[in-house]
């Protein structure tokens, strides 16, 4: 049995399996060359227990193979070694290695040998710190136990001595780590760390405080502040969420003991940092922990207890000072963010701050300005100065405060202006040590302020000079300024008026009723936008004189678009409405007479139409023509049968209604219409008037004149078609009434087989529209040349209208001149047809040939077409057909046409002229005359009434009109053409008065072109 024991093979060394929960097996390294040796140990100490522990046995039959397990396991309690093996030293060498090389202090050695011979000396026992002694004789049974055994006391004894003092280092080493950490979580997980490495554990585990410690919080609730090893996510999150429950227990039992806890698996330190602040440390064990380690623990504890009192304490103090870094980052933030220059200087007026704007100024960093002084940055030694004053007034407290505007000049030469303030920074007795100052750059305002003053110097002398009267209001109406023309027509000046109500400065009245009219300022300020002054208002002078006015106000409004007032321009209108009236009066009455007009004659004769067929009112429409009125004009003169007009119409004027109208229809025709008059009345209205005009005798230059008047009269019914219908059958009707022997009355009626005759007559004799269909009109040109160049040439061909009539058809045709056919083409609407077959072919006569030469050609709208809307657009239709540029072209519209229907003649030559072409105003001086229109016309030629011309050799008071005309146009700027220039003492007579171009036979006949161009 015991040999086969001491023949056991150690080859294969069981390995001892440790069960959880076990105590850790001794270690004991078996050193030997002899394989007897290893048995016989091995069967000696076989299942053997010292001190509660079972015994590991690790074999190495060398020295070398021993450092090789000792490497491995650097925990071995006992090293049984022999001296002698590979040589007489191996013993010796290895333990050598196990003290200096390895360093294992508390591993017992005992050599054993076999050869007393070879037993080492005590001094080198002592030298190769071995524990103990023997020989393999001595070392029996009973010897070897108890020797191994009392190796195990000293070793547990020294391990003990070891670890207490391994444990004080490296709580001493840890604490010194510890400290060090500026944050909880950082302090967390190093105690994590060093615990684990002290107690030879695991490094996992957590470290739980309260919200208010470093999390802060109104509830308290604990939070993970560290966490190591499996823990590790969980950190910065609520305990709860932990998923093993079994920390969370042991944690909340630890702190609410306010103890430690030590668990068979696991250690809770429980830590008291302050009174109002638990935090406890968790670590995961995995077994009980020794009684040796408490002592330890607790100067741990202790010692980290401290390092988070000092953390807490250093986070304080971080927290401070980041907030004081944060709050000076901010303060320095804002200060260069400032745009004005913001800087603080010593007693020595040295920069000890200075912002960004302030530096980039003089082009430094605020860094580089640090030290400085204003003589060191500045080319203007007075402003510094200056500013150096201010500082001492400050720093000496005769002043607390300082605000001013400083000019100085910069670096470049140019002035410029700052707004400083400056205030004394005092120590904490009270002292003034520093000033602190604000420089705003003010040079813009200020440049603006000079701008603005210049600006308003300028505009108050553009109020002063315009001619409109301008008033300025506040945002409640109350009056500000006055120009001198609002002081003139108000009869205020500035200075009474500001402070007032405009109401009591601008008072404005109905022109017809005489009522208040709405202050436009107050509706003005109401609406926010700009209003107009109701029509017919008149300004009430504080004198109590009145003007008509027009004006508009508007309001002023500040940057942000708040209305801060309003401005009124006015303007006396009084002799413009006076005009206005009088252009009124003169669109709708006759210049000569005063009598309403033809145009305005048809308008009434339209609603009184309009009245039958709605109401079936009835109505009469006499058409009155004088005899003999031509017998006084041809012999008396002009004047003559200018003034005999006048004096018929004083002789009707009293014979009617004021309901009726009597209207001059031209020359000496007349039109009366009498309103909602029987029929049987109006023929003895009619046969009054030929009665009372057959009465009277005209008187002239001594002679005396019978004349008389012929009416046709005609009903106006529901029946009536229209005014043309109308107009025609009172002219025929009139016609009969000549025919029958004048000074009488002729009724118009369908079944009168003489009025049928007549009506028929006339139109056949004119035969107008046969005359447009056949092409029977004909166009004759007549040059119009300059008088004030040597060799004259024409600027000018009048377009001039002929018709081709045959009275028989076996006769040869005869040319109509217009005097003959117009009146009745105007009397029977044809003028408007007409004039579009004279712009068409003149237009292609032009293009055909006149358009070689560098003359225009001359074309003469009717009144008729001046009423013609669509006209325009046939003109610029037929300009693109033939190419023919506008410029080419001057059209020529009388005097009296043009008067009769001002308006559209206005704006059918303004929009003519905008195309380029010229305007002339024909027959001047023939019987409307006024310098007036010519304002309202734009008139490039005036054309002199050739009736002053013919006689003006013979009669000097026409050669005085003819000067007189052509000086007043050419202070309009208008050139002049004289008609009816037949001979050469005419020609030249005109030439020495000035006048610019003439038209007459002495230059050429009208003619057909075709004939002139082979001239």
């Amino acid at each position: 049995m015991i040999n086969e024991l001491l023949d056991w093979n150690d080859a294969a060394e069981p390995v001892e399996a440790h069960q959880p929960g076990d105590a850790l097996p001794w270690k004991l390294l078996v050193v030997d060359d002899d394989p007897e040796v290893h048995g016989a140990t091995r069967f000696v100490l076989h299942d053997l227990r010292i001190f509660d522990r079972p015994l590991r046995l690790l074999h190495a039959h060398s020295a070398q193979e021993a450092r090789e397990r000792l490497r491995q396991h650097p925990d071995i309690a006992v090293a049984l070694v022999d001296v002698v093996m590979e040589t007489d030293q191996a013993g010796l060498d290895l333990v050598e290695y196990i003290r200096d090389q390895l360093g294992l202090r508390e591993c017992r050695i005992i050599l054993r040998t076999g050869q007393p011979g070879y037993a080492p000396e005590l001094t080198v026992i002592h030298q190769y710190d071995i524990n103990d002694y023997r020989t393999k004789a001595e070392l029996t049974h009973t010897r070897l136990i108890t020797t191994v055994s009392a190796a195990l006391r000293a070793y547990e004894q020294l391990r003990a001595l070891a670890e207490n003092r391994r444990g004080l280092e490296l709580i001493i080493h840890a604490t010194s780590r510890l400290t060090e950490q500026r944050t909880i979580a950082s302090l967390a997980e190093g105690i994590l760390t060093q615990l684990a490495a002290l107690l030879k554990l695991p490094l996992d585990g957590v470290v739980c405080a309260q919200d208010n410690s470093s999390f802060g919080g109104a509830v308290k609730q604990r939070h993970v502040v560290g966490a190591a090893g499996r823990y590790a996510p969980y950190v910065a999150q609520p305990l709860d969420a932990l998923p093993d429950r079994r920390i969370v227990d042991a944690i909340l039992d630890s702190v609410t003991r306010r103890q430690h806890v030590f668990g068979a698996d696991h250690i809770v330190l429980c830590l008291n940092v302050t009174p109002c602040q638990e935090t406890a440390i968790f670590l995961d064990a995995g077994q009980a922990l020794a009684a040796l380690d408490h002592p330890l623990l607790e100067v741990f504890v202790t010692h980290i207890t401290t390092c988070l009192r000092n953390v807490n304490l250093i986070e304080s103090l971080l927290r401070a000072q980041r907030e004081i870094e944060r709050q000076r980052a901010f303060l320095r933030t804002v200060i260069d963010a400032d745009p004005h220059f913001i800087h603080v200087k010593n007693r020595r007026g040295q920069i000890l701050l200075a912002n960004q704007g302030l530096a980039g100024n003089f082009g430094l960093t605020p860094e580089q300005m640090v030290g400085r002084t204003l003589f060191d940055l500045t080319v203007d030694p007075a402003w510094a100065r200056a500013l150096l004053d201010d500082d001492m007034a400050i720093l000496t407290q005769a002043r607390d405060r300082i605000e001013r505007e400083v000019k100085f000049v910069d670096s470049t030469g140019q002035t410029r202006w700052t707004y400083t303030v400056k205030a004394p920074l005092r120590n904490e007795t009270g002292e003034v040590e520093q000033v602190i100052g604000v420089n705003i750059d003010i040079t813009e305002r200020k440049r603006a302020e000079e701008a603005l003053f210049e600006e308003k110097e300028r505009a108050q002398i553009t109020l002063h000079s315009i001619g409109d009267a301008v008033i300025t209001t506040d945002a409640r109406g109350v009056v500000d300024y006055l120009n001198p023309v609002a002081e003139t027509l108000t009869g205020w000046t500035t200075v009474e008026a500001r402070g007032r109500s405009l109401r009591d400065v601008f008072r404005i009245v109905n022109e017809q009723t005489r009522q208040p009219t709405p202050d436009p300022v107050t509706h003005c300020l109401r609406e926010g936008k700009i209003v107009g002054l109701v029509d017919h208002s008149v300004l009430i002078r504080r004198d109590g004189s009145e003007y008509d006015i027009d004006d508009s106000a508007a309001p002023i409004r500040g940057r942000d678009g708040q209305v801060l007032g309003a401005v009124l321009v006015f303007h006396d209108v009084t002799e413009t409405r006076r005009l206005t009236r009088q252009l009124a009066h003169d669109a709708t009455h006759d210049a000569l007479t005063g009598l309403i007009n033809r145009p305005e004659f048809e308008r009434r004769l339209e609603r009184a139409l309009a009245s039958a067929r709605q109401y079936g009112a009835r109505h009469a429409l006499c058409y009155l023509d004088l005899d003999q009125f031509k017998v006084v004009n041809d012999t008396a003169g002009h004047a003559a049968g200018d003034e005999l007009l006048k004096q018929i119409n004083i002789i009707l004027s009293g014979m009617f209604r004021e309901r009726d109208t009597l209207a001059r229809l031209g020359g000496d025709e007349f039109g009366l219409l009498l309103d909602n008059c029987p029929l049987d009345r109006a023929q003895v209205i009619a046969q009054t008037v030929v009665s009372n005009i057959r009465d009277y005798r005209f008187h002239w230059e001594g002679r005396s004149y019978q004349i008389g008047v012929s009416i046709g009269l005609t009903p106006i019914t529901a029946e009536t078609r229209d005014t043309v219908q109308l107009l025609t059958q009172a002219d025929v009707a009139c016609y009969v009434a000549k025919e029958l022997g004048r000074n009488r009355v002729h009724l118009y009626q369908q079944e009168d087989s003489e009025t049928v005759l007549r009506h028929s007559e006339i139109l056949g004799a004119a035969g107008l529209r046969d005359a447009l269909e056949q092409n029977r009109f004909r166009l004759y040109y007549q040059p119009i040349v300059p008088l004030n160049v040597p060799d004259p040439r024409p600027i000018h061909y009048e377009a001039l209208l002929r018709v081709a009539y045959r009275g028989d058809p076996d006769e040869a045709s005869e040319l109509v001149l217009p005097a003959a056919f117009i009146p009745a083409a105007e009397r029977y609407g044809l003028m408007g047809a007409i004039d579009r077959w004279v712009i068409q072919m003149a237009f292609r006569d032009y293009a055909r040939g006149i358009g070689q030469t560098s003359a225009r050609i001359a074309i003469n709208l009717s009144g008729n077409s001046l009423s013609d809307e669509s006209l325009l657009g046939f003109i610029e239709a037929q300009f693109a057909e033939y190419a023919l540029s506008p410029e080419r072209v001057c059209f020529e519209i009388t005097e009296t046409a043009a008067i009769q229907n001002l308006r559209r003649a206005v704006e059918l030559v303004t929009a003519l002229k905008q195309r380029g072409s010229q305007l002339a105003l024909d027959d001047f001086g023939s019987g409307l005359s006024s310098f007036h229109y010519l304002k309202t016309l734009p008139v490039d030629y005036l054309k002199i009434d050739g009736s002053f011309v013919k006689d003006m050799i013979a009669n000097a008071s026409d050669a005085t009109l003819v000067a007189a005309i052509n000086q007043m146009s050419h202070t309009l700027g208008i050139q002049t053409i004289a008609e009816y220039a037949h001979n050469r003492a005419t020609v030249e007579r005109l030439r020495e008065l000035g006048v610019d171009h003439a038209q007459g036979y002495f230059f050429g006949q009208p003619t057909p072109w075709g004939e002139i161009a082979c001239e």
